[in-house]
């Protein structure tokens, strides 16, 4: 660009802070690496926290923030092009960086031209109705698609209560909160059920600058439809993540028990909690001392004392309590799209023990930083622990192995500098 700033508004439709998941950690942290390369970013995010704490922001944050308002009926594709719309013709971006939000991303993408929009994914938004890609009343991964079958894609959502109901529901304030309603408005108010909708979005589509992903699987789904697809992994603050000043020296055999963590929604059946009890179960049964700990929002009765919830833990508290663990697990079921828990513990300095799937089977090295099995295998997964709960020596190894592959390939200085300013600069420049 000569003789002016370059501008990239930021749009998420979902954002909160403190957060409440990895994509505004990830949106965040790319915006500030932008702005620190000169780059003027502004964040525009709607103020409608029904069913969801969208635009709850609790906290200072680095880049400028535009709130927009909303409620259940404003929240709708005509009064969200025309709200946006407005405020994005003032700030005159050169480019639009649609990071987090469902249907009506195709909506935003539509109005503001996707020639200069650069579309994020970071789970199934757009792709599948539910985020997950996961057909839950079959309990499998979904083979279909909304870009490929959007009448399908519709039976799956409102298979048991149809969408007039719904729409009923969200009118008169339902009490149901997320994720329900939350993806129930979105569907409906954004027309995503028409085939004007689909025809729209596949067509612009296959005119997008540039759509961003995290995993090879998840580009294979939109390769069809845009002609440029860049799969970018996300990242950690490596500061704030840390190993600790020792690791522990528990082989299982002993009064100190080995400490398997699985961090996140412990909660969501898809994140494999059952699957982590089943295979420590088995250790257990062997005679050695293994314990689960988990973070989950909510109780989960019936579980043995040996699994231990820690509750919904704030975010600037993750890092201490990575440090009293000696083992990551992410038995993930559905096709994790990044796994951010991963290279959290890797850059904690512990070894990873996660399924061979989506974004976890590229970040997790098997056999250097951690160890890959089959998903929804609890016998799998309880010898690849074994392994590490029985060699505090194998866990140090691998977990100096999983620093240094984070401070290479995800710390977020690295993602922007190699993954993200070259080819930005080149669109800003095509502008």
């Amino acid at each position: 660009m000569i003789g002016s700033v370059p501008r990239i508004a930021f749009i998420d439709l979902t954002f909160n802070w403190p957060p409440a998941g990895g994509c505004w950690i990830d949106t965040l942290n790319v915006m500030s690496g932008l702005q620190a390369q000169g780059i003027d970013v502004r964040l525009f995010v709607p103020d409608f926290q029904a069913y969801y704490p969208r635009g709850k922001i609790a906290a200072d944050l680095p880049v400028p923030l535009t709130l927009v308002p909303f409620n259940r009926l404003t929240f709708n594709f005509a009064t969200v092009k025309r709200r946006f719309g407005a405020l994005i013709r003032e700030y005159q971006p050169d480019l639009v960086f649609l990071a987090d939000g469902y249907a009506m991303k195709a909506h935003l993408m539509d109005l503001l031209g996707p020639e200069r929009t650069i579309l994020r994914f970071y789970s199934y938004e757009i792709l599948c109705t539910n985020l997950h890609y996961y057909r839950y009343h079959e309990n499998r991964v979904c083979d279909r698609g909304f870009l490929a079958d959007p009448d399908e894609c519709r039976r799956c959502w409102f298979r048991r209560i149809p969408a007039w109901v719904r729409a009923l529901q969200i009118m008169g304030h339902w009490p149901e909160r997320h994720p329900t309603l939350h993806f129930s408005q979105e569907v409906i108010a954004s027309r995503a059920f028409t085939h004007a909708y689909w025809r729209r979005l596949r067509e612009n589509l296959g005119r997008l600058a540039c759509a961003v992903v995290y995993n090879r699987f998840i580009a294979s789904l939109l390769k069809p439809y845009a002609k440029n697809v860049r799969v970018i992994g996300g990242g950690v603050d490596i500061e704030r993540f840390q190993p600790g000043d020792s690791y522990s020296i528990a082989d299982g055999s002993g009064e100190c028990p080995v400490k398997t963590f699985l961090p996140g929604r412990a909660n969501d059946p898809l994140k494999g909690l059952e699957v982590l009890r089943q295979a420590v179960s088995r250790l257990r049964s062997k005679g050695l001392n293994v314990e689960v700990h988990y973070t989950a929002a909510m109780d989960m009765p019936g579980y043995e004392p040996w699994a231990i919830n820690h509750h919904w833990i704030a975010y600037e508290n993750l890092p201490d309590l990575y440090r009293q663990m000696d083992i990551v697990a992410v038995p993930s079921s559905w096709i994790e799209p990044f796994g951010l828990t991963a290279v959290e513990g890797m850059a904690s300095g512990l070894p990873v023990v996660a399924g061979r799937i989506g974004g976890l089977a590229e970040s997790v090295v098997d056999g250097e930083t951690g160890f890959h099995f089959t998903p929804d295998r609890p016998d799998e997964m309880a010898l690849q622990l074994e392994k590490l709960v029985c060699s505090p020596q194998l866990r140090a190894e691998m977990g100096q192995k999983g620093r240094v592959r984070v401070e290479k390939h995800y710390s977020w200085h690295n993602i922007v500098q190699h993954s993200y300013l070259p080819w930005i600069w080149d669109l800003l420049e095509k502008r």
